[in-house]
């Protein structure tokens, strides 16, 4: 994809494991430019927009930063959802993280900036690009794949409490700076990978399975809310933790859970112990990650969420 005159560098390894993100300034001079199928909007009056990328692979995600003048308040919408953005002190520097889910059908989505009270905007494209994460193939116990009748009633109430967390309205961000591994372990179950089970195929693996001995301590990767505590047939002792600002993981599989539906945890706290309950053929670690309710790899929440702690991008290509 070419990229506008005054932008940083950007590439994308599409065979590898991820999107290589540098800052792209986008600078003031054209923020009246035309959209294809919009009309002219009004200039962004000394407020300044980051994005990490204007490429995300599927089940990837990015950071937006906006800065303002005292007062005034960003709002950004993407897809149709509103992006929810944390502050610095002074409130005139925000960012926020933009996701797109594993399965998003590529192609380019327009992000929209509103500054309040003002009501000054900036339209941008963010193009969705397609990735392969290759296939898993896994043998488990017939019981396990092809369930009886009142084992797969039990899996759809379990499911639908489930979906009752992703509809749910979303509550004010509670996260701070980066997000941490909730265990050191080794990926033995990379995100993304179509999986066949029993020479059947079943849906891509949505988070990533790390390797821990059982009773290894599970710690928050951020400050967040405990929403669901339970033991379910497929994700066998589970815990859910809303971070706040549609930013929701998962923890499944454990041996013990050591916190209560309610409770409010802090980065690096410990929720649990790893095991191997559900279905599962060894003691791991499934961790999986929702934002802005896309599901996408946590493993690249952890590396791009560095940059939330960075300074403010010294080098722009804004004309003064």
């Amino acid at each position: 994809m070419p990229y506008r005159k005054g932008h940083h560098r950007a590439e994308i390894l599409t065979g590898g494991y991820t999107v290589l993100m540098r800052w792209l300034f986008i600078p003031l001079i054209i923020v009246g430019l035309q959209i294809a199928g919009h009309s002219e909007v009004t200039a962004l009056s000394q407020s300044d927009i980051y994005l990490s990328s204007q490429v995300i692979l599927q089940g990837d995600l990015g950071i937006i930063k906006i800065k303002v003048k005292t007062g005034e308040t960003p709002h950004v919408t993407w897809m149709g959802r509103k992006i929810y953005l944390i502050p610095d002190p002074d409130k005139t520097s925000w960012q926020g993280l933009i996701a797109a889910d594993l399965t998003k059908k590529p192609g380019r989505y327009e992000a929209r900036v509103r500054i309040f009270p003002s009501g000054n905007e900036k339209r941008l494209e963010i193009e969705i690009v397609d990735k392969d994460y290759g296939v898993r193939r896994l043998t488990l116990p017939k019981h396990m794949v092809d369930l009886d009748a009142e084992t797969l009633k039990r899996v759809r109430k379990e499911s639908g409490k489930m979906k009752m967390l992703w509809e749910a309205q979303a509550t004010t961000p509670v996260w701070s700076g980066s997000f941490q591994r909730p265990i050191p372990g080794k990926v033995i179950g990379p995100f993304g990978r179509r999986s066949i089970i029993n020479e059947q195929p079943r849906s891509p693996h949505t988070g990533v399975d790390l390797r821990g001995a059982a009773g290894t301590p599970i710690k928050a990767i951020n400050n967040g809310k405990v929403i669901l505590t339970g033991d379910h047939f497929f994700t066998g002792r589970t815990v859910v933790l809303d971070h706040g600002g549609e930013i929701l993981s998962m923890y499944f599989h454990l041996d013990k859970i050591k916190v209560q539906h309610g409770d409010l945890v802090k980065k690096g706290q410990v929720i649990g112990l790893v095991g191997s309950t559900g279905r599962v053929t060894g003691p791991h670690l499934h961790w999986g990650m929702k934002i802005n309710n896309a599901r996408v790899d946590p493993l690249r929440l952890i590396s791009i969420s560095k940059e939330l702690e960075e300074e403010w991008p010294k080098k722009s290509s804004k004309t003064p």
